[in-house]
């Protein structure tokens, strides 16, 4: 019986070739190939074809902490089938950006995309640590992105690639197909085996991960692991008076890339059921303007957003309106139930989404929010 990954499952990794209760490491073995034990973006060799590029590639993000300091974090957003992956580069006297040897397969990759070889491009799979001797698997992915950018390593600049991965709309995915490609003798015969998914890929149609399929998230997915570094950006924000979270996730979404918008935070005294309002733009050549009411609230971490406090934000949207809800907290599962079946025009951001925003923006550092920012946020108030 074939060995197969799927998305959300979790998965054994003892860092053993030889043992049979190993699901990672040693699934991936096939005779002179396989991943390795160490490093986050890990790859397998050809066998029988001299190619630059690798069989396939697996990219795994520490979710946990480890006693080496790792600069970057990366982001994995289901709601829109996409990761955000740093590569591997780290500050080093001798060795540039594109010396190391996760860096160089994340370039070889995109010079095929850009080239659109598309049938010469290895899978990429996902994981993350979910803790000591476990990996969950995030999903079949493809490079849609890859930029090259700059980040601070302890006080250092850094160059280093950050590549943007597109989960593809794959549940599971058989190690048996990965083993086909390692063991594969000619190139025009690589991808026979292929799922759909892929094929439909490699034909230009790229099928990403279809989000309505996962819209009713859970505890886990909107909140960061407890004690984890994310959940003290929480508590840092927790620890803000309500008028002071309402002016720091105003000015998150006014910092946010790639978006024309108008934010203006409503006053305490007398803010008519809702925190912000706004307008988010759709640039050119489409020129169309959304207006939007939003709320802030700055929930206990076991206190969750129920169906009551979304509701009073509905009540007050107009026609052609829709509304945004931030929390420090989760949603249960029935407040999102009825968001959905009742096609309330309403976007739900938990914790989780907020730790995304505050690394989208680099506005996190090792002892938590930037404070050079948020003292900046707050002056303003």
């Amino acid at each position: 019986m074939s060995n197969v990954f799927i998305i959300s499952h979790n998965y054994k990794d003892i860092l053993s070739v030889s043992r049979e209760e190993d699901q990672f490491v040693s699934w991936f073995s096939c005779s002179e190939s396989g991943i390795g034990n160490s490093g986050g973006i890990r790859s397998a060799r050809y066998l029988n074809i001299r190619a630059d590029l690798p069989a396939y590639i697996v990219m795994i993000t520490r979710n946990i902490n480890h006693r080496w300091y790792n600069p970057w974090e990366d982001t994995i957003d289901y709601s829109s089938g996409s990761i955000f992956y740093w590569g591997d580069a780290k500050h080093h006297e001798k060795t540039s950006y594109d010396g190391f040897r996760g860096n160089r397969h994340l370039k070889n990759v995109w010079e095929k995309v850009l080239e659109n070889r598309r049938s010469e491009i290895p899978p990429i799979l996902h994981f993350s640590k979910v803790k000591s001797g476990l990996v969950k698997f995030n999903g079949l992915c493809v490079l849609t992105n890859l930029e090259l950018t700059w980040f601070e390593d302890q006080g250092k600049p850094v160059k280093n690639y950050r590549c943007e991965l597109s989960i593809l709309d794959e549940e599971e995915v058989d190690v048996a197909w990965l083993h086909q490609r390692v063991k594969c003798e000619d190139l025009k015969t690589l991808n026979e085996t292929a799922p759909r998914v892929w094929q439909d890929y490699i034909r230009g149609n790229t099928r990403k991960l279809d989000v309505w399929s996962r819209s009713i998230r859970s505890r886990d997915e909107q909140l960061p692991p407890e004690m984890s570094r994310e959940a003290q950006l929480l508590s840092q924000l927790s620890e803000l008076t309500p008028t002071q979270f309402e002016a720091v996730v105003v000015e998150l979404f006014r910092n946010l890339p790639h978006v024309h918008h108008k934010i203006t935070r409503t006053r305490p005294t007398a803010d008519g059921g809702f925190d912000f309002f706004g307008q988010f733009a759709i640039p050119y050549p489409i020129h169309y303007e959304l207006e939007f009411l939003g709320e802030a609230k700055k929930f206990a971490r076991n206190n969750p957003v129920q169906p009551k406090h979304v509701s009073r934000l509905v009540a007050r949207l107009g026609r052609g309106q829709f509304g945004i809800f931030v929390t420090t907290s989760y949603y249960t599962p029935q407040t999102q139930k009825e968001v959905l079946q009742d096609d309330y025009p309403v976007r739900l951001f938990s914790g989780s989404d907020i730790v995304n925003i505050l690394r989208e923006l680099r506005l996190t550092e090792q002892d938590g929010i930037k404070a050079e920012w948020l003292q900046a946020v707050l002056k303003k108030m």
